[in-house]
This record gives structure tokens, C-alpha cells and sequence, in this order.
């Protein structure tokens, strides 16, 4: 009975990504890679070789990392357990020897493996230990991960590589489009919401349409998929608007504190009870805006802003 929670998702039809795992190739003319999921950190000194007197070259991961050769997984709606051992003919430690002292001896005759200044290679021929390595809960990328288990390695896949990295550049070029070709005013107001300065640091001199373009074309770089979701979000531009108008007066409660009014005119834009900062009272504002009663408003601070 020791082993009837372990073995029954074993018995039930496999699941599509389950059968998917079992059934997936590997070229034996190949070889896999694997690399360690976490890099050493960058020193903020560096670490002076005494002989040479001079910096070490920082090393991106540790130097020697041994693999463990058991591991946890979720498979068919339940946990099971794996086990790499050289000559297994299944991992599964429900479908191995059951004898202690066979698995030890068979553990132990197993050939150590360790990533080597972060990788570690598997020849294709290798096809349960490349099983293993791509299931196991080790593996940052297995879909069969338990949710407690560390991750410390990732399947080097060049075709996946190549594809987030061409999807990376294709968010980057259609972002640094929208920046090129953003009109004046919708670069300022994204500008300002990215916190691209509109001032000079040193000078405290305002900044030209060329100097502010410029930081945020780098912007657009920097975090393309940030820039591409707020670059179309028409609420920036009201807040923008309502920020602004706050600035400028042309928006106030300086009569009466629980009322938003114009500043030219004094008509009443909405109830700002209790509201003491410009930055509640823009809050106050935009939701009005957003609202059936605040349509009329909408309309006329769009009109004094663009």
C-alpha cells in the first residue's frame, strides 16, 4: 500500500502534456544543453588576483554544481517521484526495482553528473537522462514542476532562444516606431507618464522637443512591452490633462474647498469634499470624468488642452 498514492496517476490515461513528454525525441546525433537558472550576482568590487595584480573575470555562475538525480512531479493530477540511475529503463520510481539495496547499488555505479561553470551537456542517445532533465520539478522550464521545488536548471532550447528573442526585437523596432513618429503632445503627455524629465538635472533649463524625444525613444528600448500598453492608454491622457489643468489654476477649490470649480468662470465641476492634496483631487476628478455626470466636463477640459 506504501506505493498506491505514488502509482495511481500512473494507471489513469495519460493527459495530452504527459503523453507529449513520454513520446518527444531527441536526435541522437545531437547534444542538449542545460544551464543554471541563477547567475552570480555582478560584485561591486572586483576580487584582485594577488599573483597578477589584477581584477578576476567575474564568473556568471558558480564554478561546479552537482545534479540531483531524484526529483518530485506533478503528473496526472497527482505527485509521483522520479529517479535517473545509469541503464534505467524507466524513471518512474514506481516502475524500478523495489529492493533497497538493488537502487543503492544501482545509484551509486551511476556516473556523477555536475554543471561546469554553469553547463552541463547530455548526448542525444542519453534518452532517460534527457527525460529526466526536461520533466524533473530542477528544471525552471518543466511544466510538471512541483510548486515548492527550487529552480535550478533550464533547457538551452536554440529554437525558443531565437524565437523570444526575434519576438523581443519586434517589440522593440514597433516601439521605437511609436516613438519616432509619436505627435508632440502624445510624447509629452507618455513622456511624463514614463518619468522622462522635461528638465535639465544640472541646469534646471526646460528641455527642447529634440533632447525629450530623444530620452524617450531610449525609453521605448529600455521596456518595449511597457511602452507599447501604455502608449494607446486614452486614461493617461485625461490625467495628463486634469494635472495640468490643477497646475496651472485653471482647475481649483480656492473659493470653497469642497467644490471643484473653472478658474474663469467659477462653475461648479463636482464635489471635492475632504480632499486636501492636488493628487486626491486629480483622483476626484478623473473618475468624475469617467462617469455619465461628468461627460460635459470631459468635453470642455479637452477642449482647453489640445
Amino acid at each position: 500500500m506504501a506505493n498506491a498514492v505514488e502509482t495511481a496517476p500512473l494507471k489513469k490515461a495519460l493527459g495530452v502534456k504527459e503523453k507529449q513528454a513520454l513520446e518527444q525525441e531527441f536526435d541522437i546525433s545531437k547534444k542538449y544543453v542545460f544551464q543554471l537558472a541563477v547567475e552570480n550576482p555582478e560584485l561591486e568590487h572586483p576580487v584582485i588576483d594577488m599573483r597578477r595584480h589584477r581584477p578576476t573575470p567575474h564568473k556568471k555562475f558558480k564554478p561546479y554544481q552537482n545534479l540531483i538525480m531524484t526529483s518530485q512531479i506533478v503528473w496526472n493530477g497527482g505527485r509521483v517521484n522520479i529517479r535517473y540511475y545509469d541503464g534505467c529503463e524507466s524513471i518512474f520510481v514506481s516502475e524500478q526495482p523495489k529492493e533497497k539495496d538493488v537502487i543503492d547499488q544501482l545509484c551509486q555505479q551511476t556516473k556523477k553528473r555536475a554543471f561546469l561553470n554553469g553547463k552541463l551537456v547530455i548526448e542525444g542517445y542519453d534518452k532517460m537522462l534527457l527525460l529526466y532533465m526536461t520533466i524533473c520539478s530542477w528544471n525552471a522550464y518543466s511544466p510538471f514542476r512541483t510548486s515548492t521545488a527550487n529552480q535550478i536548471f533550464i533547457s538551452m532550447d536554440t529554437e525558443k532562444i531565437a524565437t523570444a528573442e526575434a519576438d523581443k526585437l519586434d517589440k522593440i523596432e514597433e516601439a521605437m516606431k511609436l516613438a519616432r513618429e509619436a505627435k508632440v503632445t502624445k510624447m509629452f503627455i507618455h513622456a511624463d507618464y514614463l518619468g522622462i524629465p522635461v528638465k535639465d538635472f544640472d541646469s534646471g533649463n526646460e528641455l527642447g522637443e529634440k533632447e525629450i524625444r530623444t530620452a524617450y525613444r531610449k525609453a521605448a528600448s529600455k521596456d518595449p512591452k511597457k511602452f507599447i500598453e501604455s502608449y494607446g492608454n486614452t486614461s493617461l491622457e485625461i490625467k495628463y490633462y486634469i494635472n495640468k489643468a490643477l497646475e496651472k489654476g485653471t482647475i481649483h477649490n480656492k473659493f470653497n474647498p469642497n467644490k471643484a470649480t473653472w478658474g474663469s468662470s467659477n462653475n461648479v465641476i463636482c464635489d471635492v469634499s475632504g480632499l486636501k492634496t492636488n493628487e486626491a483631487l486629480s483622483q476626484r476628478l478623473f473618475e468624475f470624468s469617467q462617469s455619465e455626470d461628468g461627460e460635459e466636463f470631459l468635453i470642455q477640459l479637452k477642449a482647453i488642452s489640445e
